[in-house]
């Protein structure tokens, strides 16, 4: 189950009662956060987003104050729910086992709080009103989406960099577990608010990318998927420097060889959103903006942008006669890499919400006839920029 949950608590024996009941009710260890007092609960609400925090009535202001008391509580949840000086929860429920506590502060309390409980071993009726609060919240979450735009990297350099340079107030970055980094980000976008996440891969090539993808989805459910970075040029069309936006893939190794020593094909394609796609090719007019602002090392003439396939296998494609087979494949192929289609196929099979999905990369090599290593960055730089593009576009014109 993928709830997350902050326990502001300075009571340990409380925090392990109500670590437990979370647990017998499916919740991972690994997405529950423990604090003692009001500033850490600070620290830990603007670092990442939670579903539901447990917040005790009586409450130390910071680590060493002796006195906890009902003010500090109330002043944190008037940042939280009154000034939004710190990202909300879904769900804010205050939890105590001090009856003269509840009975002094409850109204104001309760106004600023989803509910109470008073938690207490032997009292089993907390117990219940907490199970039924995790289905509910459980049940909301498969309905909506948590974050507004996930960018998924092949590479830490120079791709997620380049992602890093775009405006969010990116966060410190967070293990999440598999070897998995994340920072998270947010900035106003046609007036509101919108929640980033970003991520590279550990590992490339299509199974690792599917696997993020997929990861990244159930955990975070994003409702924009965004892949950046470079690629292969396939084809004389594209040339070092230009843009491709990937309108379908597939897997180039898929099919089976025969008894005579060749190779059938059997492509499954997978494509991306229709309108993600269609606000890319806005990307001509973004371009010479970009290009002539460009301070680093760039193409010496004008990039252009590709609208086609993306093939994408799990290996590096240094032979320029698999361009041929490609284009066997699907004539109009512009471009290859070694993740596209895993994080396209990952965004086809999540059931649970639909997200839109989009593959923007900048053409750094054009297999043995081309290597543009130093071009790298600017590749990243532009898909990054393209991307952006697109996600204004996009919420602007919700």
């Amino acid at each position: 189950m993928s709830l997350s949950v902050l326990i502001v608590d300075d009571d340990k024996a409380k925090r392990e009662l109500l670590i437990s009941e979370l647990v017998s009710h499916g919740v991972l260890l690994a997405d529950i956060e423990e604090a003692e007092h009001a500033a850490e609960c600070r620290k830990l609400l603007g670092g990442r987003s939670f579903d539901l925090l447990l917040l005790d009535l009586l409450l130390p202001s910071r680590g060493g104050d002796p006195h906890a008391s009902a003010t500090n509580g109330l002043e944190l949840l008037r940042q939280i729910v009154i000034d939004k000086d710190l990202p909300a929860p879904q769900s804010i429920v205050g939890v105590t086992s001090d009856e003269t506590a509840l009975s002094e502060c409850e109204h104001e309390f309760r106004s600023l709080t989803t509910q109470i409980l008073f938690v207490r071993p032997a009292d089993k009726g907390w117990k219940e009103s907490l199970r039924y609060l995790i289905e509910f919240i459980v049940g909301g979450k498969k309905r909506r989406h948590d974050f507004d735009i996930c960018y998924i990297t092949a590479l830490r350099t120079p791709e997620l960099e380049a992602v890093l340079q775009l405006p969010y107030d990116w966060s410190e970055e967070i293990a999440v577990g598999n070897g998995i980094l994340v920072r998270r980000g947010a900035r106003d976008i046609a007036g509101q608010s919108r929640r980033a996440i970003c991520v590279h891969a550990n590992q490339m090539g299509p199974v690792a990318a599917t696997f993020l993808t997929q990861f990244m989805l159930e955990k975070y459910r994003p409702r924009l998927v965004i892949m950046t970075g470079i690629c292969g040029g396939v084809g004389s069309a594209p040339k070092l420097g230009d843009v491709v936006i990937a309108e379908k893939s597939w897997d180039w190794q898929s099919g089976k060889w025969i008894h005579d020593g060749s190779f059938e094909a059997a492509p499954e394609q997978k494509e991306a959103d229709p309108k993600l796609r269609a606000l890319a090719l806005g990307a001509t007019e973004w371009m010479p903006g970009f290009y002539s602002k460009y301070r680093g090392v760039k193409p010496t003439s004008l990039p252009s942008v590709h609208v086609g396939p993306m093939v994408s296998g799990s290996s590096v494609v240094a032979d320029p006669s698999m361009h041929a087979k490609f284009k066997i494949q699907h004539r109009k192929a512009v471009a290859v890499d070694m993740e596209c289609y895993g994080v396209y196929f990952a965004a086809s099979v999540w059931n649970e919400l639909s997200a839109r999905v989009l593959c923007v990369k900048g053409v750094s090599d054009l297999a043995n006839r081309e290597k543009g290593d130093d071009l790298q960055r600017f590749c990243s730089d532009l898909s990054a920029y393209v991307a952006d593009q697109v996600v204004q576009r996009y919420f602007e014109s919700q």
